[in-house]
């Protein structure tokens, strides 16, 4: 099962360019060779939170625990802490289960994030949340161009429980979408459904390449 542990942050404006050789060169290194892959780097573009999230990912809860403990990840966070501010982590795991969590993605690809905490007051509650967005809203999402990567439990951290990633090929196409009625009133419906409701919008800021033989990774020009 595929675990994510999420990071945020905010970049010392004053050490900008030392943080980008710093992330490239030593964090993402350090981290993948702990077991723990580093995904991509998104900028926040609308909505409040964290101006940076990293996504990494784990094989199991297990080996995220013994990299999490170790020497090596310690140094790195300290190390971190010289470029950033607000630093926070989150842990994930998929609500979905249905199929492997994707880690390939276009250059251009914006993310549409909705996160929200499920109402369970009665006893049927989560079955019908299930069933709604399964068989309503998640399906409404695909016919505007919003591709459901994975729904995420966070299992430690903050903030609302429940995490849909949502990929989108380009800004232009997801906010056609996003005006759209039909996604207005699945919103509105799902909104029967849940609580503390927010959504945002990010691009890349860190991508990773890839070809046969290497894998490097850049920061992204804003």
């Amino acid at each position: 099962m595929t675990v994510k542990l999420m990071h945020y942050w905010t970049i010392i404006p004053s050490k900008v360019d030392e943080y980008a050789d710093f992330i490239v060169n030593k964090l993402i290194p350090g981290i993948n060779g702990l077991g723990i892959h580093t995904v991509a780097g998104w900028s926040v573009l609308v909505g409040s939170y964290s101006e940076v999230i990293v996504e990494t990912v784990s094989n199991d809860l297990d080996q995220l625990e013994i990299a999490l403990k170790s020497t090596e990840y310690r140094r790195l966070k300290s190390d971190l802490l010289n470029f950033i501010k607000h630093y926070k982590t989150k842990v994930l795991v998929p609500l979905k289960k249905e199929k492997a969590y994707s880690m390939d993605f276009g250059e251009k690809t914006i993310k549409f994030n909705q996160v929200w905490d499920i109402i369970t007051r009665e006893k049927d509650d989560f079955k019908k949340y299930r069933q709604f967005v399964l068989s309503e809203f998640y399906p409404i999402l695909e016919e505007i161009g919003v591709q459901v990567a994975e729904e995420w439990e966070v299992l430690i951290g903050e903030g609302p429980r429940t995490i849909c990633e949502g990929r989108v090929k380009d800004v232009e196409s997801l906010i056609a979408g996003l005006q759209s009625s039909k996604f207005r009133q699945a919103k509105e419906a799902l909104k029967t459904r849940v609580e503390n409701y927010e959504s945002r919008i990010l691009s890349l800021h860190i991508i990773r390449h890839q070809d046969n033989s290497s894998e490097y990774y850049e920061i992204v020009d804003d």
